[in-house]
């Protein structure tokens, strides 16, 4: 039972935050369990886990929808991350040790070798695991796991947002300008500069970035 489950969860979480179950719809038990060939057993406990995660919720008759994030659930998302980032990133630059560094730089190489080949997919999870990186360098176990439990929501918010090979090299320089900063052990930059990365929803560009 365990093993069905699992599969279906997976599945279906990998459906949401890849944006193949669209943000809002229905979910219909048998329907799933008939695609899936499973009972609906499962597929029953599969949803459940989904909706403690806050990847479904509740509507009318008890049916589960897709969690459909507003634009105040998508500020709200980014509050949060700054919240927890800007904190970690205070704590890192006290913290860091070379290796980390070297980590880091290394993470920026290949989101950069991503974008030149245009896999946005690939890209999407190297930026992720690099704001991963950037926070454990503060070496704060909680906060790290906080952040972990929000990385569902904050692949969500990006659902639909262009992300062209300009604009994603223009985050690698700015990942880059992120790291400059936390080797100078300048806290207060650090805070100021990722805090406006993780708001600024814009197009990026390599030839428009000003670094501080």
């Amino acid at each position: 039972m365990g093993t069905k489950v699992d599969h279906v969860y997976r599945a279906l979480r990998d459906d949401i935050l890849g944006g193949r179950a669209e943000q809002g719809a229905a979910l219909d038990e048998a329907a799933l369990a008939g695609s899936f060939g499973v009972s609906r057993t499962p597929v029953r406990e599969a949803l459940r886990l989904l909706q403690s995660e806050g990847l479904l919720v509740s509507g009318p008759r008890r049916q589960l929808f897709v969690v459909d994030l507003s634009d105040r659930h998508r500020r709200e998302v980014a509050i949060l991350r700054e919240a927890l980032e800007g904190s970690a990133a205070v704590e890192a630059c006290s913290q860091w040790l070379p290796e980390d560094l070297d980590n880091l730089r290394l993470a920026v190489l290949k989101q950069r070798r991503a974008a030149k080949a245009e896999d946005t997919e690939v890209f999407l999870n190297l930026d992720e695991e690099f704001h991963r990186e950037l926070a454990a360098v503060a070496r704060m176990p909680t906060l790290s796991t906080l952040l972990g439990h929000l990385g569902a929501f904050v692949r969500l918010a990006r659902i639909g947002v262009p992300t062209g090979t300009e604009h994603m090299l223009g985050l690698t320089d700015e990942h880059d300008h992120l790291i400059d900063l936390l080797e100078a052990r300048d806290a207060d930059g650090l805070k100021t500069a990722l805090s406006k990365h993780i708001h600024d929803t814009g197009p990026r560009s390599e030839s428009t970035l000003t670094r501080s």
